[in-house]
């Protein structure tokens, strides 16, 4: 058990520590909104994805595995909606942790953290391969399972938190208006060719 628990924390840790659509869109939120207004996108991101993991190894996904057009449907809806996310990072007008509540609450809430997740091919794919590996021949069980959701959860929070703090130091840096749209032009392209790249691997 001790081995199969180090085996999925290292999964764990390469799959969500690596860049990908949520990662990015916590450090662009981080820059712009500071930590405390990103925990909602980093808390509702973290039990999208557990929730996902939960349900493939529930019985989701020998269901997707039968019914390819409907992962086939949600690569396209998801690619479609985070490139959607990338034009409104790129386009966003600059706000301040300062600026007040109006500008404040704009940052991504609980709800859409999620979203992010059930519409992120990246979380699929990181699910599915972690199903197939961890969670058969003498690992299948609820108690196997629930590890592996919790092992995740608090890897998968960790590491949205380490890029959420990565953009917080970014605006310590960049102070002028100009060196902000700059940075969240950058972030908004680098967005849009993670997810083509995604979508491209999925396909």
């Amino acid at each position: 058990m001790i081995s199969l628990t180090i085996a999925m924390a290292a999964y764990a840790l390469v799959t969500s520590i690596s860049p990908g659509p949520v990662n990015i869109l916590a450090t662009v939120t981080g820059a712009n909104h500071g930590y405390t207004r990103t925990v909602p996108h980093i808390t509702g991101a973290t039990f999208g994805f557990v929730s996902i993991l939960f349900l493939l190894g529930f019985g989701l996904s020998q269901f997707m595995t039968n019914t390819p057009y409907l992962t086939k449907g949600m690569t396209y809806v998801g690619g479609g909606f985070l490139l959607y996310l990338a034009y409104k990072v790129a386009t966003q007008e600059l706000t301040t942790k300062s600026k007040g509540s109006e500008e404040s609450s704009a940052a991504p809430s609980f709800l859409q953290g999620m979203m992010c997740q059930w519409l992120n091919p990246k979380a699929w794919i990181v699910s599915l391969a972690g199903i197939s590996v961890f969670y058969t021949g003498q690992n299948v069980g609820q108690e196997t399972l629930l590890l592996f959701c919790g092992i995740f959860f608090v890897v998968c929070y960790i590491s949205i938190s380490a890029w959420a703090l990565l953009g917080v130091t970014i605006s310590s840096i960049i102070g002028t208006p100009k060196q902000f749209r700059t940075f969240n032009i950058s972030m908004g392209l680098l967005l849009a060719l993670t997810v083509i790249y995604t979508f491209f691997v999925s396909s």
